[in-house]
């Protein structure tokens, strides 16, 4: 059982750790942080701990691809999670388990998982998550410092440093 008190979820929703470096935080919900910085910092880093509130099984399927993260710690996660997690050789530390990951209001299992059970293709899976977190890859590469700060834009990012 994880003890959530070392892990201060109050703060973020998202965590990303190098060692005990936090490289990364989101306090926004749902997959397109995730989706954001794994795109973004892959490469840069490898055993990563990454904290979730929730991990279902599209998102244990970006993390083992991406090849950062060795470590999850989350508030929940799916049981079909932690199988694919464990398959793929990532510990996982999850204060509570359930079957499914679901709707905010419960009634049916969330699109993203129904993605995650529905297409085993790893890159029609990726396409069809960017699609539906309106993620696209470029928006990082196109914005040159227009936006003002975004977690995704490089010049952004350098002119906050």
């Amino acid at each position: 059982m994880v003890n959530m008190m070392d892990d201060d979820f109050r703060i973020y929703k998202l965590a990303m750790f190098h060692g005990e470096k936090r490289v990364f935080m989101s306090r926004e919900s749902g997959l397109k942080p995730l989706v954001e910085w794994l795109d973004i910092f892959r490469g840069k880093y490898r055993d990563c701990r990454l904290h979730d509130r929730v991990v279902g099984l599209a998102a244990a399927r970006l993390i083992a691809a991406s090849g950062l993260v060795s470590e999850v710690v989350a508030l929940t996660a799916s049981r079909p999670a932690r199988d694919f997690l464990a398959a793929a050789g990532i510990s996982l530390q999850a204060g509570q388990s359930v079957d499914n990951i679901l709707t905010t209001d419960g009634s049916a299992v969330c699109p993203e998982e129904i993605i995650a059970l529905e297409t085993p293709d790893p890159d029609e899976f990726q396409r069809r998550i960017h699609r539906l977190v309106n993620y696209d890859p470029l928006d990082y590469e196109n914005c040159k410092g227009r936006c003002g700060y975004t977690p995704w834009c490089r010049e952004c990012m350098k002119n906050r440093r």
